[in-house]
């Protein structure tokens, strides 16, 4: 989306979470981090509000996403970009992001995920998804293979309540993209939407060339990416762990590398990666907090446990096999790192 609508003249901020290299990368204006100085100096003005907060009981709670929030927002104004695309944290409805009354709202796939603060099933998820939805604004959502009928029911009838115009993106594109994967296939037809929706909203003139450009143009580190003869995808829930796995389906050999944070659901996580044809899987903890240990594992049979990930790296790899490290991104974060390091010694 970012990269469509630089391709048609605008200046684009973008607000993520979380980061795969750098913290800079949370914030960024035409694919540029907001630099050390400019974190430094939009702290600077924040830091005193957080401080006056912090003296009234009611408002002492305040987190570090809510900063990060502030800063993005602060620093977007400064910049005078012309759009901000900006990502939820956790949720929607009570998401510090949410105090804004978008052009265009989005809803991309709906799973069980960090049930313990969203709800367990899919109805009550998709009801705290949906609560980014405006009075007016229009909403696309997903397609059909991300978005379960329960949750579309749900989306549904608030954006019916909210007199919001409801769109969802197709499944079937055949877009040129540099991303992988039959789901990359299906987030660029959700930005092909979206961007269709502001268009009309700003009365841009679209360009399909230059929306064709901004689709090959796009990367997305640890998404179906490959480096150094690895493949890396932060599939970090069960429904990301799904598709990933239907990208496997074949006689080639797959030799897996996973890691998770012990808060999901790590084990139907495994089994379904386990389901995948040819599959050596292997897995480990990372240096994260409540990463999954030896012991998470101990009922799970068939697969190999390495107390240090890295010796993974060890095993000479064959052409005629398939390697794939998968699981948290805090975990894909640190194998990216490690073999960016490889490269470069």
């Amino acid at each position: 989306m970012s990269n469509i609508l630089q391709q048609h003249g605008l200046s684009v901020g973008t607000f993520t979470s979380p980061y795969i290299e750098i913290f800079n990368e949370r914030i960024a204006i035409n694919g540029h981090f907001i630099t050390d100085q400019e974190l430094d100096d939009v702290v600077g003005v924040i830091k005193p509000i957080v401080l006056k907060m912090d003296e009234d009981e009611a408002l002492s709670n305040i987190t570090e996403f809510e900063i990060l929030t502030a800063i993005g927002f602060y620093y977007f104004n400064e910049k005078s970009v012309d759009i901000a695309i900006i990502e939820v944290g956790l949720g929607g409805l009570f998401d510090s992001t949410n105090v804004i009354t978008p052009l265009v709202s989005a809803i991309t796939t709906i799973g069980l995920d960090h049930q313990d603060i969203l709800g367990d099933t899919l109805a009550k998820i998709a009801k705290e998804k949906a609560g980014i939805i405006k009075q007016g604004v229009p909403v696309v959502i997903g397609s059909p293979i991300g978005m379960p009928d329960e949750a579309y029911d749900v989306i549904v009838q608030v954006a019916k309540l909210k007199n919001a115009p409801l769109y969802q993106s197709s499944a079937d594109g055949r877009f040129d993209l540099n991303l992988h994967g039959q789901y990359q296939q299906e987030n660029a037809a959700l930005a092909v939407k979206l961007f269709e929706q502001l268009s009309e909203t700003l009365s841009l003139t679209v360009d399909q060339t230059k929306i064709a450009q901004g689709l090959k143009q796009a990367f997305w580190p640890a998404r179906m990416e490959a480096l150094h003869g690895y493949i890396l995808d932060g599939a970090h829930n069960i429904p990301a762990i799904k598709r990933l796995a239907s990208e496997f389906q074949g006689e080639q050999k797959v030799n897996i590398l996973f890691s998770a944070l012990q808060r999901k659901d790590f084990h139907e996580m495994i089994y379904l990666l386990q389901e995948i044809p040819n599959v050596s899987l292997t897995l480990s903890t990372f240096d994260y907090p409540k990463s999954i240990q030896e012991s998470d594992i101990a009922d799970i049979s068939g697969v190999t446990w390495l107390a240090n990930w890295q010796t993974f790296f060890d095993n000479p790899k064959h052409a005629d096999e398939t390697y794939l490290i998968t699981g948290s991104l805090y975990f894909m974060s640190q194998v990216r790192e490690f073999l960016l390091k490889q490269e470069n010694r």
